[in-house]
């Protein structure tokens, strides 16, 4: 009878909590699956933090070394779908926890290489200057206004039919939020 991701999925973490550590062929032998399939199990929980896949096998994390990324401007937790990643010419990175948040360091300082974020639909990491952003949609996931970023104009477009919000390139929007950013900070 075969079995389920979610069961594997299961018993993996069931035998990591009594083991602390197992090896690929010794899953691939008690689940009696694939190398390949163990694999896919292993990155599909690593990727929700439940245990750290290691050379050969997996282990549970070390709780203690888990450390949580924070906004240098907001200070809220990044998350990796929505983050936006600077590079300083001193090669320094800094992560934004979104768009919104990015664009305004991006012109606060005057010492930035790179800018990439996380485009909103497709999860790619795009140029910056290349992005369209739609502010002030119904769809708020971190800071306000919401500032959410497209790959293309028209996916932008798209976004802002179903769920309001103004379209713009990088310079309007750079524009739009540094001058939002100073009439907030005068008040």
């Amino acid at each position: 009878m075969t079995i389920t991701p979610a069961e594997r999925h299961e018993k993996i973490l069931d035998w990591l909590k009594n083991e602390n550590l197992i090896r690929i062929d010794e899953l691939t032998r008690r689940l009696n699956v694939s190398a390949m399939t163990v694999h896919r199990d292993l990155t599909s929980l690593a990727q929700q933090g439940l245990l750290e896949k290691v050379h050969g096998g997996a282990q549970l994390p070390d709780l203690h070394s888990v450390t949580v990324e924070v906004c240098p401007l907001c200070h809220m937790p990044v998350q990796k779908r929505l983050q936006f990643i600077l590079t300083t010419k001193t090669n320094e990175r800094l992560r934004a926890c979104c768009a919104h948040c990015g664009l305004l360091l991006l012109a606060q300082r005057d010492d930035i290489e790179t800018a990439l974020l996380r485009e909103f639909i497709y999860g790619r990491i795009i140029n910056t200057l290349h992005a369209y952003f739609v502010s002030g949609s119904r769809i708020s996931l971190c800071c306000e206004p919401s500032v959410l970023a497209f790959s293309g104009q028209k996916d932008a477009v798209d976004f802002q039919r179903g769920f309001g919000g103004q379209v713009m390139d990088f310079q309007e929007a750079s524009t739009h939020l540094s001058d939002a950013h100073s009439v907030h900070r005068s008040h």
